[in-house]
């Protein structure tokens, strides 16, 4: 679970990049943005040590515009988003989103100068699909594999699901929730999400 959460805390660093540009293909994108995210994160350390609410508003400004959130949401719920009424799917989509928001601003908080390598990437059967492959070298244990999941969308790439050591984020949050569903419902569920979301980051 440990080598889990070190990869999504490092798939955010290279999307973080990634992001920016909307005319560029996909693993061009990816990489030549890399070195730059990095390197930003390092020189504003003592910044985001001393107030890591810096990194919510960085995953906020900069990320929220490029994921695909209704995508994810419809993948990780699966046969129950159409089972939801539009204002379930609606309010699912913005608790989901928020959630993303805040995992991911918390994880970067422990950034320490990882290596990102870019491995070969094989063509998409599908044109407007794309799959970015990563390692990220540590100094302290084994490279992480990280795929970026990528759909086109008009003129730009949307990031739907990152897959680190084999293991899909989508389908990850889809088995607990399905779990948290079945027993106690969506709405129940929305609930926790909007619980946790309102409670202050540093939890």
């Amino acid at each position: 679970m440990r080598r889990f959460f070190v990869g999504l805390t490092l798939s955010l660093l290279v999307m973080l990049g990634a992001v920016q540009a909307q005319e560029t293909g996909p693993e061009a994108l990816v990489k030549e943005t890399t070195e730059q995210v990095l390197a930003a994160l390092e020189e504003n350390a003592q910044l985001i040590e001393e107030d890591p609410q810096k990194l919510q508003s960085i995953v906020s400004d900069i990320v929220l515009p490029h994921f695909d959130f209704a995508l994810m949401s419809r993948l990780v719920l699966a046969r129950y988003w159409r089972e939801a009424s539009p204002e379930q799917q609606q309010q699912f989509v913005g608790e989901f989103r928020q959630l993303l928001i805040r995992t991911y601003g918390t994880s970067l908080s422990h950034y320490s100068g990882q290596k990102v390598e870019f491995l070969p990437s094989q063509p998409d059967p599908n044109p407007k699909r794309a799959s970015v492959r990563t390692l990220i070298r540590q100094t302290d244990g084994p490279p992480v594999p990280v795929t970026y999941q990528l759909r086109q969308t008009g003129d730009s790439w949307k990031v739907f699901d990152v897959v680190i050591e084999g293991v899909s984020l989508v389908q990850n949050y889809r088995s607990s929730f399905a779990a948290e569903i079945q027993q106690s419902g969506l709405d129940a569920l929305i609930a926790r999400i909007h619980a946790r979301n309102s409670r202050p980051s540093t939890e």
